[in-house]
């Protein structure tokens, strides 16, 4: 793999392994996501394109060891498409999220070394996943265009509040209810409306699902198949989820009781 001029051996170094076809050409970003060009005025837009240029990389399914060690001006990573888990290892227990096309990276420090709580960071690419490199060369760039900067921050801030949102679902009860919320929120960003219902294409297994909601393999194995039975939602042939009905409300408590009387069945704890 022939190496970009930009970074440093020991970068290379962390990148060996991971299967990554780079681009040291680079891209014009605000072509391949124009959404972070909004704000610029129409006017300025051709000389932004052509100004902000960041490499691209793709990393193909599996683990992926980001770079131990970069310059501190590095914005990160621009998800550009394909999917990836961001599992956070604490006292034994993993705790998963998914990150997809738009979403801004941070994974700068992989370990909690330096956090009196102690806990590891690992990344798992489930799709293969093609990133923008906002290293040191496009942050000099980014300084004619705060409009463009503007555009990063928020997306980092979108980040915070699914993150939120997420912190959140674990707390619910029982199991159904998180399974629930949480593939309404996959479904608002990786879901399309069919006449059946909401197609959520997204293939993760039981032990993932328990990840990300917080709970033991056997517990999402048996709450799926009281959503099942509700007809809120079905797995298909084909590995994804269809979801029928109303998404949850902030409100509106589920009562899985009255959903499940007809199966005799009792929630997952």
């Amino acid at each position: 793999m022939a190496a970009p001029h930009r970074f440093r051996k020991r970068e290379l170094a962390s990148l060996e392994g991971t299967r990554e076809a780079d681009q040291s050409r680079g891209a014009r970003l605000l072509e391949l996501d124009p959404e972070l060009g909004a704000r610029v005025p129409q006017e300025l837009r051709t000389q932004a394109r052509a100004a902000l240029v960041a490499r691209t990389m793709t990393v193909q399914r599996g683990r992926w060891e980001p770079p131990a060690e970069i310059d501190p001006r590095h914005l990160g990573f621009l998800v550009l498409d394909g999917l990836l888990a961001r599992d956070l290892v604490l006292a034994g227990t993993t705790s998963t999220e998914l990150f997809g096309e738009g979403d801004l990276l941070h994974p700068l420090s992989t370990t909690g070394d330096e956090s009196l709580v102690r806990h590891r960071v690992l990344w798992h690419v489930l799709e293969p996943v093609r990133l923008a490199v906002l290293d040191e060369h496009f942050s000099r760039s980014m300084l004619a265009w705060p409009q463009v900067m503007r555009g990063l921050l928020e997306r980092s801030l979108r980040c915070a509040r699914r993150s939120s949102i997420h912190a959140a679902l674990q707390q619910l009860s029982p199991v159904e209810t998180r399974l629930l919320v949480l593939f309404w929120c996959l479904a608002e960003r990786w879901g399309r409306v069919t006449p059946l219902g909401v197609r959520l294409g997204i293939r993760v297994s039981h032990e993932t699902l328990g990840q990300l909601v917080g709970c033991r393999r056997a517990s999402v194995t048996t709450a799926l198949g009281h959503l099942a039975d509700s007809g809120l939602v079905d797995r298909r042939s084909d590995h994804t989820w269809l979801l029928r009905g109303a998404p949850p409300d902030e409100v509106t408590a589920i009562h899985w009781d009255d959903e499940l009387a007809l199966s005799g069945r009792s929630p997952a704890a």
